[in-house]
């Protein structure tokens, strides 16, 4: 019945989604909110995407900002649009709810009674209403919206961790409602719940325990925001090179040039030199993601730097990049064609992973404090704190700590706090390092030219 019922669902929202068109991909200009809960607020997922565009289109400036809050949902999402995410005037927000929305400890009852199955309507209720809402006021606002498909809830996995089953189900009612939505404003969807999905089926057939979701089964790690990150720029469609060339040594000539130029090509008694501009950076593969790329296409899809050589006598050649080596290659390969994209030692690769420092950096200060300010005061406005006033900050976080205090989550909550309080004593500081950093990435990511040269050993 279990497998029976996921398939309906898949089903339910396979047809949804083919109601909806992936998103348009992020143009010069843009400010993209991210609305959602904690895998937004403290998630990788943007954070890759964010990379992706700073290296694969550096001539857009495109703004990603972080609205996630941990433990939202979608009436609280609506609730905050105002002060949270219209006041960055985007022109694009995505919207990912629906974990906290469907109130999980409902579930995992094999015999739920009448008034169980009640409350799960009532939450899946709610949320519908709320996601309709705050679809109406972004479209009203003007921004364009954007509806991903919420992440899984793992209830196949044989992990040892208690199993809530029914709270992926639950989610595949919020991802059928969401793309209804997307199609009803001719909005774009991205669907996270169907392709997770669809890969944790995958590396279970090997591993019952494996999860592509944390030990929570709710809270994914690098891997899995990686996986969510490939799901989003496919759905934009950013298939395509970070550059190809292909060089005749023989003739001193470039043949052919994908997004690069190629300059002062010259035969030399070794082999052949030239000048080599890229109008894009490779993507550098984050620490902790690489099982992802056995489970999608990103390599072959999205990260190709392909230079061929024609024209070369056989032996093997010395690749050198502005004076320094970077790899021996045979001839045939080199004919055939090799892929820079993942070399390491290349300055282009070295390059980017400078932009992938900044925007870790840049994200950083948005989870790590500037969200945290944002969902501690969230509860503040909600009790009519002055949050001018330092002393009425304090007062009420010692308020809101004693009655807390006897919670399970109290160590979160202390945590949380005492983060504030220390981070909002210099938010401005910090804001202004986001800001710096978000600057840096555009400085950081212009492509440079670089004398190529093989030498036969």
């Amino acid at each position: 019945m279990r497998l029976y019922r996921h398939a309906l669902l898949s089903l339910l929202a396979m047809v949804a989604v083919a109601l909806a068109a992936g998103p348009a991909p992020f143009a010069d200009g843009d400010t993209v909110c991210l609305i959602g809960d904690s895998i937004t607020h403290g998630g990788l997922y943007h954070s890759y995407v964010a990379l992706f565009y700073a290296t694969r289109f550096p001539d857009r400036k495109v703004q990603f900002v972080n609205c996630g809050i941990s433990g939202d949902s979608a009436a609280g999402g609506f609730a905050r649009l105002d002060w949270d995410v219209l006041v960055h005037q985007p022109t694009v927000a995505t919207i990912m709810m629906g974990m906290n929305d469907v109130n999980r400890g409902l579930y995992g009852k094999d015999e739920p009674d009448e008034n169980n199955l009640k409350r799960r309507q009532e939450a899946l209720d709610r949320h519908a209403d709320s996601m309709r809402k705050m679809a109406e006021a972004l479209v009203q606002a003007g921004v364009k919206p954007i509806f991903i498909l919420p992440s899984i809830y793992d209830d196949t996995s044989t992990m040892d961790k208690p199993n809530l089953f029914g709270v992926n189900g639950a989610l595949g009612i919020c991802a059928e409602g969401a793309a209804k939505l997307a199609a009803q404003h001719q909005a774009g969807v991205v669907d996270f719940w169907g392709e997770m999905n669809r890969l944790t089926a995958v590396v279970q057939q090997a591993d019952p325990t494996a999860t592509i979701v944390g030990g929570d089964r709710v809270h994914p790690g690098p891997m899995g925001h990686f996986l969510m990150a490939y799901t989003f720029l496919a759905a934009q469609q950013l298939e395509g090179v970070v550059a190809a060339l292909t060089v005749d040594a023989a003739a001193g000539q470039a043949l052919a040039q994908d997004n690069c130029t190629v300059s002062d090509v010259e035969k030399t008694a070794t082999g052949v030199r030239f000048v080599y501009l890229a109008k894009a950076l490779p993507f550098p593969i984050p620490r902790g993601t690489e099982k992802a790329l056995e489970l999608v296409p990103f390599v072959a899809k999205m990260n190709q730097e392909t230079l061929r050589v024609q024209g070369l006598a056989e032996g093997d050649y010395a690749l050198l990049i502005d004076g320094q080596e970077v790899g021996v290659y045979a001839g045939k390969d080199l004919a055939d064609g090799i892929d820079l994209a993942a070399n390491p030692k290349t300055p282009q690769y070295q390059q980017a992973e400078e932009v992938a420092k900044v925007n870790g950096q840049r994200h950083g200060i948005e989870s790590g404090s500037l969200r945290n300010i944002v969902a501690v005061e969230r509860n503040l406005r909600r009790e009519g704190v002055n949050l001018d006033e330092p002393e009425a900050r304090e007062k009420a976080v010692a308020a809101y700590l004693e009655r807390v205090a006897n919670t399970p989550q109290i160590g979160y909550y202390k945590n949380s706090a005492e983060r504030y309080l220390r981070d909002k004593a210099k938010e401005a500081e910090l804001r202004q390092q986001w800001r710096d950093a978000c600057a840096r990435i555009f400085e950081l990511n212009q492509p440079q030219p670089h004398t190529c040269e093989l030498v036969r050993r």
